[in-house]
């Protein structure tokens, strides 16, 4: 059976955990309850101070003081334990209600609960450090709910009026003669001309308010929602207490919504109930005056009504393609689901929280003998993040729309896509990676064997293969490496319970779990390393060596003789990796390699389009990725211009003048995009953070021009020159990423911080991984250095060796960043408590 903390742990929202009941420190007050009625004065109570417990909940420090006073005040008995250790447990006569009594009092931020301890228990310093935390969670909770069901009704209200303006751009549609399709339960029907002028194809605004509305009916019903919501405190007051703040926005919405009724047609019979709908408003302000605590502003009637009718004229000379319905439909349709998970992490909140509470108030009683559970429930159960039924409604209304708006009526099909059902592991997921893992392993041990053949490396073979089709493999094989990398993240994410699918905003059950991206990691290990075997044992069976008779079996010499049929071999295995990440059917994780592309494509026209955090996660990616794209220019050169066929190495490709200018536009084009988006977030966010960020980027730029000029220049009189420019650009820029690395993107190194030089809030329960961390991040970067002042050239070693070592160590050091990374986005949300993310409107609005 699980224990209940774990299962709260697996079911809370991460961004809101502070705002969760602290389960497990009361759970901690418990045991101390239980240790110290056992133990008596040889167990020393530690945690927090019943001073802050007092400011939490908003106790009464003169009640409690003089408690404190009458506890300790009494000298301990001859036998070692304070006198009243015999009074706590249950004596005949004395009932719980007797010893308890809840409190609630109103505040301008909501209901501070406040219990009232009588003897026996008052005389207990851990009973009352117990029930001073239980009323500061109550509290918390009720006031957290208040606030997130106020943010959902308000946006309710956005939503409905989006969805009415929806509906008058179908109409605006219609009259330009374009046939639009309405939903309807029996399915889409296409609407022409004709249909719109004979009035049949829209719904009047009465019909459509009774159908369509998330926290009204019609414009009626509205009103009494709200003068329900606005009445006086002993009114309805265990079942919709709502405070000023809701009271405010579902104001303003209905004003809004009402204007927005009359804007929806423009019908005769509508207009001439204008001014009836208009005096509706008039006479909601007036109630609102006479309902509502705060005294709005006078408002002019006439002022009023030529507000109204002026909108109505503007909304009038709207019009709207077939291309921008589509659109907008296709934005609200996802605004109602992101909307609706939001009702359902609020629903979530709730049940945990009640479930919560009644598990520590029954522990409590197993403990002390007292029977306190049911009086205490009994006042949460009347508490408003219990009785409010507003989000249930709101559930209920979202689910009818988008079954009848956006489903064609069908709910089984409108459920699959509100309520997403997250991708589960397989057996066969398991099967199939234990066996790419066995034979990714075979397959490298066959390598080396077909290798370490001497016949295979005769006369420097091995030096002609290192330069011929090795940059080639090596491509794969670095995608490959990341891949592993990206698996550790996304399983090290899952046990920090890191919300990474919400921070990448990954569509909800399509983002892939750790053992699904390390089924493709070996997948396409097994693939290279058996593109890499054929490869040889295609050379060794196709050459037949000039001084061996007919007649005798084959041998094969040097691996610079390769034949042309075994060079084709790895321009294949990348194509063919292409051709899957393009690949349009179902299979290989479709939506994830849609996203991916999608997130290219942002990161492609970055100062275009605006910048989310998936797209300059990839940019960042990529910038650890600069031997592939200078591969990638070399596999170009080298099957394009015929150079395989001339058994040439290297070289021949890097001679070329147009291969090196284009040097420049390939190294350069991962920070290039990182500078263009950091420059778009600087102007529209005015984050002076994002400025200097993009200077960071230059500096890299910069480096990076001018190893590659260096390259394209050795041997010649600006080599010196070059090399001394290239070394104290790379310096500057290895300091100023790194420093970027530790302070902004992990947030570390804070002296201030309440974990010393690290940061406030950390996942990690060992702080000295932080430390490793950060040393190992600084050392690795010293490797992105080295592969810019090329250090082989003057050791002797291979050039395409080295800078496949460097690169697998920067892709480690980029594997470190990503957790920590990722971790202080995730811990940025839960301070903000932002678990929802700002979904893009329809019309010009955003919400």
């Amino acid at each position: 059976m699980v224990k209940f903390s774990k299962e709260l742990q697996s079911q809370l929202v991460p961004e809101w955990q502070e705002a969760y009941c602290a389960y497990a420190e009361l759970k901690n007050d418990l045991k101390r309850i239980q240790q110290h009625r056992t133990m008596g004065p040889t167990y020393t109570r530690s945690g927090t101070s019943l001073g802050i417990l007092r400011s939490i909940a908003s106790t009464k420090a003169a009640n409690l003081t003089k408690t404190f006073t009458r506890t300790f005040s009494r000298a301990p008995s001859p036998r070692g334990r304070p006198d009243y250790m015999a009074s706590l447990s249950v004596k005949p006569g004395v009932h719980s209600k007797d010893v308890i009594a809840i409190n609630k009092r109103k505040t301008e931020d909501g209901d501070v609960y406040m219990t009232e301890l009588r003897e026996p228990i008052s005389i207990s310093p851990q009973d009352i450090t117990y029930f001073a935390r239980l009323d500061a969670q109550l509290t918390k909770v009720n006031k957290f709910y208040k606030k997130k069901e106020t943010e959902n009704i308000v946006r309710a209200g956005v939503l409905e009026k989006k969805m009415y303006e929806l509906i008058h751009a179908q109409e605006a549609v219609a009259r330009q003669g374009i046939p639009v399709e309405y939903a309807t339960p029996l399915g889409p029907v296409k609407q022409d001309h004709d249909a719109h002028m004979t009035g049949h194809h829209m719904q009047n605004p009465k019909e459509l308010s009774d159908e369509l509305p998330l926290i009204s009916e019609d414009t009626e019903r509205s009103e009494s929602f709200l003068m329900e919501a606005s009445a006086p405190a002993g009114k309805h007051q265990e079942d919709d207490d709502d405070d000023g703040e809701i009271d405010d926005a579902i104001s303003r919405y209905i004003v809004d919504q009402t204007a927005s009724k009359n804007l929806k047609t423009g019908s005769a019979e509508h207009r001439s109930k204008e001014s009836a709908a208009s005096g509706s408003i008039l006479k909601l302000r007036s109630a609102m005056k006479a309902t509502s605590s705060v005294v709005p502003d006078p408002v002019d009637e006439d002022k009023e009504l030529e507000y109204i009718r002026g909108d109505d004229d503007v909304e009038s000379q709207k019009t709207y393609t077939q291309k921008e319905l589509d659109e907008a439909k296709r934005l609200l349709r996802r605004a109602f689901v992101d909307f609706y998970r939001s009702l359902s992490l609020l629903s979530s909140y709730r049940s945990v929280n009640i479930t919560a509470f009644a598990k520590i108030t029954k522990k409590y009683d197993e403990i002390t003998g007292w029977a306190i559970a049911p009086i205490y429930m009994k006042e949460v159960e009347s508490s408003h993040f219990v009785t409010s039924k507003k989000i249930h409604k709101l559930a209920t209304k979202v689910e009818d729309i988008y079954i009848k708006h956006f489903a064609d009526g069908e709910r089984k099909k409108a459920m699959a896509q509100l309520r997403p059902v997250r991708r589960q592991g397989t057996h066969r997921t398991t099967f199939f990676l234990g066996l790419f893992s066995g034979s990714s392993i075979a397959l490298l041990i066959s390598f080396f064997f077909l290798v370490s053949n001497p016949l295979a490396l005769k006369k420097g073979g091995g030096m002609g293969y290192l330069n011929t089709v090795f940059p080639v493999f090596s491509t794969l094989m670095l995608v490959a490496i990341h891949m592993y990398f990206y698996g550790w993240n996304v399983y090290a994410w899952q046990r920090t319970r890191i919300n990474y699918p919400f921070i990448f905003e990954f569509s909800p059950g399509t983002e892939l779990r750790f053992r699904e991206v390390l089924l493709l990691s070996t997948g396409f290990t097994t693939f290279l390393l058996a593109g890499m075997n054929i490869h040889i044992a295609v050379t060794l069976l196709t050459y037949q060596d000039p001084q061996v008779s007919p007649g005798v079996a084959l041998a094969p010499s040097a691996l610079n003789d390769t034949s042309t049929a075994a060079d084709v071999i790895p321009l294949i295995l990348v194509l063919t990796s292409l051709l899957a990440l393009f690949f349009p059917f179902n299979i290989l994780y479709r939506s994830s390699r849609k996203f991916f592309l999608g997130c290219f494509r942002r990161l492609v026209i970055a100062p275009l389009i605006k910048v989310k955090l998936s797209d300059f996660f990839l940019g960042d990616q990529f910038t650890s990725q600069v031997l592939v794209f200078r591969n990638l220019e070399y596999v170009t050169c080298y099957y394009s211009s015929g150079f395989f066929l001339t058994n040439e190495q290297d070289h021949v490709c890097k001679k070329n003048s147009v291969y090196q200018g284009f040097g420049y536009v390939v190294a350069l084009l991962p920070y290039w995009w990182r500078f263009l988006q950091c420059l778009r977030r600087w102007i529209e966010e005015k984050d002076v953070h994002q400025r200097d960020n993009a200077a960071k980027y230059m500096s890299a730029i910069v480096a990076v021009g001018l190893r590659q000029a260096y390259t394209n220049y050795r041997k010649t009189p600006s080599e010196v020159p070059l090399l001394v420019l290239m070394i104290v650009a790379s310096i500057v820029a290895t300091i100023f990423t790194n420093y970027w690395d530790l302070c902004i993107d992990w947030g570390l190194l804070n002296k201030q911080s309440k974990n010393k030089w690290l940061r406030d809030k950390i996942i990690l329960k060992n702080k000295s991984l932080y430390f490793i961390a950060m040393g190992t991040n600084s050392v690795l970067r010293l490797a992105w250095l080295a592969t810019l002042i090329q250090a082989p050239v003057s050791l002797g070693l291979n050039q395409n060796a080295f800078d496949v070592c460097m690169a697998v160590l920067e892709i480690l050091r980029r594997g470190i960043w990503n957790f920590f990374r990722i971790e202080n986005e995730h811990l940025t949300n839960v301070g903000k408590y932002r678990a929802e993310k700002a979904v893009p409107l329809p019309f010009n609005d955003e919400l």
